[in-house]
């Protein structure tokens, strides 16, 4: 069940990054960022109201797990500015092989708390495969 979910999740990552892109056509980066968080911020409260989900306090928690939002944003800012130059794919393969590096490396280490997943060199095979695919991507 949750490798659907995550496969759905990268389904409407395209979707995202496609929409975001035309949006910056229409309005410049910024409003276009703030109109997706906007949007965002009015469905999730819609969700938490109707579900009558807790609300918890944030005290607590330690910063580092706030930086969910400033990371959102940023990302969908790059996204957005990537889309524009690059198109959706590239953009996307771009960010994906930037994803699985960066996560492959918390995994390995145990970074941020998490349970360490050493790495194991058959997974070079396939990180290998995808940066030849983006180059295949780029080139023709």
């Amino acid at each position: 069940m949750n490798k659907s979910l995550a496969i759905l999740n990268g389904m409407l990552l395209s979707i995202l990054v496609l929409s975001n892109g035309l949006m910056v056509e229409i309005f410049t980066n910024s409003p276009a960022v703030l109109a997706n968080h906007v949007i965002g911020l009015t469905t999730i409260a819609l969700l938490v109201f109707f579900t009558k989900e807790k609300w918890v306090s944030l005290k607590g928690i330690p910063l580092f797990f706030l930086l969910g939002g400033i990371t959102g944003i940023s990302n969908i800012y790059l996204i957005n500015v990537s889309f524009l130059s690059l198109g959706a794919t590239t953009t996307l393969m771009l960010s994906s092989i930037a994803q699985i590096t960066a996560s492959t490396t918390v995994d390995h280490f145990g970074l941020f708390g998490m349970k360490r997943y050493p790495f194991k060199p058959k997974k070079l095979i396939g990180l290998a495969l995808m940066i030849i695919g983006l180059i295949f991507i780029v080139l023709f």
